[in-house]
């Protein structure tokens, strides 16, 4: 036989006989016993025995991989090739099949790990926060569940799942199983199929039990409104002053203090706080300012902020009292991450006595804001300050001058009327006779 010849019937001996290709990747034979029954012959010399054919009903041609001339005969590959062009004759796509088998043992952690690396928002990639939020509910939450097929995953079972969890926690279940209905969608659509069909999970069983008249409701979200008090916001203030002196203090409570104080002055959220870093913080020049990246922020829109006197004052204090080797502005004294994960106990048993109320950290950004009304900075200039997007014309096209020079006179006035405060209930704590100052 020529070793042109592409059409002969297959024999072992001739099969193991062929070469591989030289002038190209891959080269095809095919048998003239049975149709459609072919080899495929790499450059590497691998060789595969393969089936094509038509899919009744669809007109679609198909080639199929049935294995290594390595591992079957010609015989053993005759049978497949038969098998498969039943299946084709009687409507089954052998791809789709094949895509269903893989698609029905895909566990739900590798669909997170899949989810977690491909997902893209219009913004971009996740933020590292959300990846690990999606992380904890699997491996957490959803442990045991982790390692078992999403096809296996029911309505009922979510319905079972979600009424356990929402007895002791019910908003953060539903946040669990809004990453789990994700990761399922994501299940779903990753092995749909060309036609528009799903192999699984035909029916998302988390969109199912919410569905309107469906057999569960989310829990009831109540917004936070916590904020300082404003006839607190001075005592608040003078305290952090007390606690942010090394002098006197640990440098555990130094560090809690000023990134409190840091939140009530700048008005950002906790984790953008946490990750400052001081190759983004400038103290010296004309106008010093911070930075805070878009992959940091919540909108993915980077902000830049000039400093106030009085978080000039802070961040100097916080350069001067730096930790050797981190370069966290508010640094931790142990654990990996290099930074304060939040100050929770300082809230807890300083500040929120002083305040008179229960605070977290985002009660600061919303003081900042109530501070920045009270001192008249008008509204487009406070989307500004605390980045939120604009949502009308004036707002995209013209109150949005990035220049952090143009909002420097908002952030004085908001920070000189705390620091303000602050001197008036120092005042009143030693009895001394003050008239407050209206803004």
């Amino acid at each position: 036989m020529s070793i042109l010849q592409t059409r002969f019937k297959f024999t072992n001996l001739k099969v193991k006989a062929l070469p591989a290709p030289t002038d190209k990747d891959q080269a095809f034979y095919w048998d003239t016993e049975t149709a459609g029954l072919g080899l495929r012959i790499t450059a590497a010399g691998a060789k595969s025995y393969i089936v094509r054919g038509r899919v009744n009903g669809s007109g679609k041609d198909r080639r199929f991989t049935l294995g290594s001339a390595e591992l079957l005969s010609c015989d053993e590959a005759r049978k497949r090739a038969q098998v498969k062009r039943l299946e084709m004759l009687d409507g089954l796509d052998p791809q789709v099949e094949k895509k269903k088998v893989a698609a029905q043992s895909e566990t739900l952690r590798e669909v997170m790990e899949d989810y977690i690396e491909h997902k893209r928002t219009k913004n971009g990639p996740l933020r590292p926060s959300s990846k690990a939020d999606i992380r904890r509910c699997v491996e957490g939450t959803f442990s045991d569940w982790a390692d078992e097929p999403v096809a296996s995953i029911s309505r009922d079972a979510c319905i079972k799942r979600f009424r356990e969890l929402s007895k002791t926690a019910p908003v953060q279940t539903n946040q669990a199983f809004r990453n789990l209905r994700a990761l399922l969608n994501w299940a779903r659509e990753k092995n749909a199929t060309a036609d528009g069909s799903y192999p699984i999970l035909p029916i998302n069983p988390v969109s199912q039990m919410f569905k309107q008249g469906g057999m569960a409701q989310w829990n009831k979200e109540k917004p936070r409104t916590t904020r300082v008090p404003r006839d607190k916001i001075g005592a608040v203030w003078a305290l952090l002053e007390q606690h942010s002196d090394p002098a006197t203090n640990i440098t555990t409570t130094c560090v809690s203090a000023d990134m409190v104080a840091f939140m009530l002055l700048a008005g950002t959220r906790v984790s953008e706080t946490r990750t400052l870093t001081w190759d983004r913080v400038k103290l010296d020049g004309k106008l010093p300012t911070f930075h805070i990246p878009g992959d940091l922020t919540k909108n993915h829109n980077p902000l830049t902020l000039p400093l106030s006197d009085a978080l000039h004052t802070l961040l100097t204090r916080r350069y001067e009292n730096r930790i050797k080797g981190n370069n966290f502005v508010f640094p931790a004294m142990r654990g990996k991450k290099g930074y304060l994960f939040d100050p929770r106990a300082f809230l807890d048993k300083k500040v929120s006595e002083v305040a008179g109320t229960h605070l977290h950290p985002h009660a600061f950004r919303r003081t900042f804001e109530d501070v920045a009304q009270i001192v008249v900075v008008d509204s487009d200039q406070r989307r500004q300050l605390l980045n939120h997007l604009a949502s009308d014309v004036h707002g995209t096209s013209y109150a949005n001058n990035p220049d952090p020079a143009v909002l420097l006179p908002a952030m004085q006035k908001i920070s000189a009327w705390i620091v303000q405060q602050g001197q008036i209930a120092k005042d009143a704590a030693k009895g001394e006779n003050v008239i407050p100052i209206r803004a």
